[in-house]
């Protein structure tokens, strides 16, 4: 039996990287001090002040389950019978704080994941601290959205279908369908891993006839207590599912492309796993998670496939891991809108198939020169390039908003009482505050609506300042100039001058770490406009008339 203190020597290193992650991820959540300029979280907050117990608890939001608006809502409501004063906490920070507990939940689940497939002790610990490195999900856990929760409870059931192959006990597998229901009460993504659940009492059994109809008994309990579970923490989706039909029937049409918003417009002509593997997984996990995640994952679906062809005994626990990894990835990345969001849950288990692949290296060779070698100089180039972009994205919240800092800019360079024109479409657009005539312009319709046609050369006209608020509008447009001549003519001609505007002023907040610094600005735009977007002030220089504008815009 270990005494205390050497139990606590042997976790020392586990309870450093929980701690590390944790701290990554509860850093500084009111990052936009007070201003929220996430979407997502506004439909969350609106949904959980349309709540009321106990004569309405229908938040009527189903693009995400109820469980996280549940819980953001009963914590506030226990909070202020302690201290009345709770009752007016922000449900976008208490989103944000639960958002970055399961995030910090997840790193453990990761390393209990770990535990039961690997041997070595320091590759457990590899993968665990990849895990607490990600910098996608450090920067989901400063949103107050699902994704980190629905992150948690798939982990948790993966975690628990592994520990069911080793121990084979009934409470491991009922746990887990109640963990799976309140992932899917949480996004409702969270079912499609279902069909593991229901085929996994089958497996492993080498009496599969015999033990069929027992087997098939536990498979439809398991279904039921899933249903209760989802049921009891998004009952609406039953209660009022006509409420629900209509918002997947848009959500989904979204998803698909068969309803074109403006908000989707960045992946026109973008390719499913291509866009992903280049626009989003190399900021979100970074390369060197990235490239020997994909080498693990090769390695352990040929093992797979090698014991399958040539009937050798397969291992169940990396074929869960294999199979809930791509039951989630594979529908998400294969739509047409492609955010980021949509595959956050699987980051952290591209940290385990990258620890796969070091230890298939450390497993090359039995000479252990060489193989302390090889291992030594991979674990280098997986662990010291994600620690460096972790650092460098984590800086993002080490410093002010910048919106804000271009809040302070615009109010000691901009005169009061300017004309300031900028984009909408966007949560809130700076300037923030300040005596200022401030018209934000609908440029998504610009091609569509002759009425804006004619406000935009009136605007451009009498207007002192034009500022651009992210990549979102001028990027998505310009690389499609045959869908959207006149908005992507607008930039081309903003951007040479020809508009009468002078830049004299790009803020940013790029990943940074000393003198290093990315420019991350093109990738995936959910990825950078909601908290570290590049900003763009113009101030015009050369005034022209209105036929001026309208003959050059082509109006």
């Amino acid at each position: 039996m270990l005494r205390p203190k050497t139990r606590l020597v042997r976790f020392l290193p586990i309870l450093l990287i929980i701690f590390l992650g944790g701290f990554f991820r509860f850093y500084k959540l009111n990052w936009g001090e007070n201003f929220f300029f996430h979407p997502d979280e506004y439909h969350i907050a609106a949904a959980v002040n349309r709540i009321s117990f106990p004569t309405n608890l229908n938040p009527e939001l189903f693009s995400y389950g109820s469980l996280t608006i549940y819980l953001i809502y009963f914590s506030r409501l226990f909070l202020s019978l302690i201290n009345p004063s709770f009752e007016n906490l922000s449900p976008f920070l208490l989103g944000r704080f639960f958002s970055a507990f399961f995030s910090t939940l997840t790193i453990i689940n990761i390393y209990l994941i770990s535990k039961r497939l690997f041997k070595n002790e320091k590759i457990i610990l590899i993968s665990t601290f990849l895990t607490s490195l990600i910098p996608g999900s450090i920067q989901q856990a400063h949103f107050a959205t699902p994704e980190s929760t629905l992150s948690f409870f798939l982990t948790l059931s993966v975690f628990l279908w592994i520990r069911w192959i080793e121990e084979r006990k009934m409470w491991i597998i009922f746990l887990s369908a109640i963990s799976l229901g309140f992932a899917t009460a949480t996004k409702i993504t969270g079912a499609l891993i279902l069909p593991i659940l229901l085929v996994l009492p089958f497996v492993p059994d080498k009496n599969f006839i015999k033990h069929f109809l027992r087997n098939f008994r536990t498979s439809l309990f398991l279904i039921g207590t899933f249903f209760v579970s989802l049921f009891l923490t998004f009952p609406y989706s039953i209660l009022d599912f006509s409420g629900l039909r209509n918002s997947m029937n848009y959500e989904g049409s979204v998803a698909f492309g068969k309803l074109m918003v403006f908000y989707t417009r960045q992946f026109i002509n973008t390719k499913p796993l291509i866009f992903q593997f280049t626009e989003i997984l190399p900021f979100a996990l970074g390369w060197g998670v990235l490239i020997f995640s994909i080498l693990g994952l090769i390695f352990v679906v040929l093992r797979i496939l090698t014991s399958f062809v040539e009937r050798k005994s397969l291992d169940y626990k990396q074929l869960i891991l294999v199979l809930s990894f791509f039951f989630f990835f594979i529908p998400n990345s294969i739509l047409f809108a492609k955010w980021t969001r949509f595959i956050n849950p699987t980051f952290p288990i591209f940290c385990i198939f990258a620890s796969f692949f070091i230890q298939e290296i450390s497993n090359i060779t039995k000479l252990k020169k060489i193989k302390n070698i090889l291992t030594g100089i991979t674990v280098v180039l997986i662990l010291i390039p994600t620690l460096i972009w972790s650092l460098m994205f984590f800086s993002i919240y080490t410093h002010k908003d910048i919106r804000l800092t271009t809040n302070d800019w615009i109010n000691k360079n901009v005169p009061q009482n300017s004309l300031i024109l900028t984009e909408t479409g966007n949560m809130l657009e700076v300037p923030l505050g300040g005596n200022y005539r401030k018209i934000s312009f609908d440029f998504y319709n610009l091609e569509y609506d002759s009425r804006l046609q004619n406000q935009l050369v009136q605007y451009l006209s009498s207007s002192d300042y034009f500022i651009v608020q992210s990549r979102r509008i001028f990027m998505n447009h310009q690389r499609l100039p045959n869908q959207f001549p006149l908005t992507s003519n607008f930039y081309n001609l903003l951007f040479s001058g020809k508009l009468g505007f002078e830049e004299i002023e790009e803020l940013d907040s790029f990943p940074k770490l000393g003198s290093w610094e990315i420019d991350d600005e093109t990738a995936e735009e959910t990825w950078s406009v909601f908290d570290h977007p590049v900003i763009r002030i113009y101030k015009k220089v050369n005034f022209y008339s209105v036929n001026y504008y309208a003959q050059i815009l082509k109006i």
